[in-house]
C-alpha cells in the first residue's frame, strides 16, 4: 500500500493537471455541455463540473498505475486508449446519475450515458496526451545517470529514486526507493557496494538502510527496530546495535 501511496502521490503531481482541472470546470459551468446549461443552475453546475473533472483525474491516476505495475502496460498509446476506456466505464453510470440528480430531471433530453461515456474518455486521452508530451521535461528533472548510485542504473526509470531500504529475499534482494520496490539477483554486500554516494548503513545480515529513509527508532517486545519512511520496521541485530545507537536516529 505504502508503494502505491508514493507512485499515486507522484502521478498526480503534476502542476499542468490543475490547469486542466480548472479550464475543463470553468468550461463544464460556463458552456454547461450535455444539457447541463439548461436543467442544472449556475450553483449546480458550479458543484458538479468540478467534482466530475476532479473525481476523473483522480481515479484516473490510480488506473494508470494500475495499468503499469500490475499489468505491463509500458506503450503510451496503448496505455492512453485503455485508460480511458476504464475509466469511461467506472465513471460514466454514477456520473450521469449524478447529473440526473442534480438537473431534477430523469429524461434530460439529448443526453445519456454513452454522452457521458463519450466526453470522459475524450478528456482522458487529452490528459493522457500532455503526459507523453511532458515526458521530456519531467526527465530533465530527474537524476542523471551521473548522479545515480550502480544500483540504481539497475532499476527502471520510474524507480530510479532516493533509495530507502535493502532486504534479503532468498537469493533476491528487495530494492525499495521512495516510488517503488524492485527485486535483484545479487548478494546483499555486493548491492551495498552499489549504492557509494547514499548515506546509509547496514542493521542485520538481511537489511541495510538509507539514513534519509529512517523516521526513527523504537523498541518491539525489547527488540530496537527502525521505523522506514515506507512503512516498514527493519529489526537490529545486536552486532549493529551500537552503529545505529551512534548514528543517533530519533525516537519513533
Amino acid at each position: 500500500m505504502s508503494n502505491f501511496l508514493a507512485l499515486y502521490r507522484r502521478a498526480i503531481w503534476l502542476p499542468a493537471l490543475g490547469v486542466i482541472w480548472g479550464v475543463a470546470s470553468l468550461f463544464g459551468i460556463i458552456a454547461g455541455p450535455f444539457g447541463s446549461a439548461i436543467g442544472m443552475s449556475a450553483g449546480a453546475r458550479a458543484l458538479f463540473w468540478p467534482l466530475v473533472i476532479g473525481t476523473g483525474i483522480l481515479i484516473g491516476a490510480a488506473v494508470r498505475i494500475f495499468l503499469r505495475r500490475t499489468l505491463g502496460v509500458r506503450n503510451p498509446w496503448a496505455e492512453a486508449v485503455l485508460l480511458a476506456v476504464l475509466v469511461a466505464a467506472i465513471l460514466s453510470w454514477p456520473f450521469y446519475m449524478l447529473t440526473v440528480w442534480l438537473a431534477h430531471d430523469p429524461e434530460l433530453p439529448g443526453f445519456g450515458v454513452p454522452h457521458m461515456a463519450s466526453y470522459i474518455f475524450g478528456l482522458s486521452i487529452a490528459i493522457s496526451v500532455l503526459r507523453h508530451w511532458l515526458v521530456p521535461k519531467r526527465e530533465r528533472e530527474t537524476p542523471k545517470p551521473a548522479e545515480l548510485s550502480r544500483l540504481g542504473m539497475r532499476l527502471e526509470p520510474d524507480l530510479r529514486s532516493p533509495l530507502v531500504r535493502l532486504a534479503v529475499r532468498d537469493h533476491y534482494v528487495d530494492v525499495v526507493t521512495q516510488t517503488g520496490r524492485a527485486s535483484v539477483l545479487m548478494r546483499l554486500a555486493d548491492a551495498i557496494a552499489e549504492t557509494e554516494g547514499v548515506p546509509g548503513l547496514q542493521v542485520h545480515r538481511s537489511h541495510w538502510v538509507a539514513r534519509d529513509g529512517v523516521q526513527g527508532q523504537a523498541r518491539e517486545n525489547g527488540k530496537l527496530v527502525l521505523k522506514m519512511v515506507d512503512g516498514a520496521q527493519v529489526p537490529v541485530s545486536r552486532t549493529h546495535q551500537g552503529a545505529v545507537e551512534a548514528a543517533g536516529f530519533p525516537a519513533a
